[in-house]
């Protein structure tokens, strides 16, 4: 492996993601005072819930809303090879079916380290921000292969570049870890293979990352 960068992707993520048991979470409520059409929901209260939609489990689980989750060996693997930038979460899982066998362990992958903001270069601008709730809407990238600028990348081994929360990026130390266990239920795509996209909204970034390091990160930015 050449590529200095990589994203995490789930593999036919369609036929195998996992489904929220949508009566066990709790999402915070965003009312914008100055445009109604920007009401809907912020960060998710609860810890995971999910429907596993086959028995058999891979070592990576995604869900619909692009969450990855890992069985318990895999964050073994991962904090014996002392990676970084990321917490976990604890997942309840069960099947959708009856079956004899438990749901594995798993766990949600919530990432705190930083790419920075992607560059101009990669097609990214900022083209409207609310000033009731802070809502943003970004032009997409036409050069993914320009969204990461190392410069602003503090080190991580797990990172997010922004405006792409949903997005995981990862170094080439898990990469090629990743590739040399084998483990199943994830794809790493070289950025520059990443399919454009024409506009992101991606919320703000204490919905996705831990407050506290939401807050060290967002605040001088204006997203958190």
């Amino acid at each position: 492996m050449k590529t200095r960068f990589w994203e995490l992707y789930g593999p036919d993520k369609l036929s195998k993601c996992a489904e929220w048991v949508q009566e066990d979470m709790d999402l915070e409520t965003i009312e914008c005072p100055l445009n109604p059409d920007h009401r809907g929901a912020g960060s998710r209260l609860t810890d995971l819930s999910v429907w596993l939609t086959t028995p058999r489990v891979e070592n990576f689980v995604w869900t619909w809303q692009s969450e990855c989750l890992i069985q318990d060996h895999v964050l073994q693997f991962f904090r014996t090879q002392g990676f970084t930038g990321y917490e976990v979460k604890p997942v309840k899982a069960s099947f959708t079916k009856k079956s004899d066998q438990q749901p594995p362990k798993l766990w949600e992958v919530v990432v705190t380290g930083w790419g920075g903001i992607a560059p101009e270069e990669s097609g990214v601008k900022l083209t409207y921000v609310c000033e009731g709730c802070g809502y943003c809407k970004y032009t997409g990238y036409s050069h993914p292969e320009k969204l990461i600028d190392e410069k602003q990348w503090d080190g991580s081994d797990f990172f997010m570049v922004w405006p792409m929360p949903n997005f995981i990026f990862v170094s080439d130390r898990v990469a090629t870890a990743i590739d040399q266990e084998g483990f199943s239920g994830v794809q790493l795509i070289a950025p520059g293979d990443i399919e454009p996209t024409d506009s992101l909204r991606p919320g703000r970034l204490r919905w996705c990352m831990p407050d506290a390091r939401a807050r060290e990160i967002g605040e001088p930015l204006g997203i958190y």
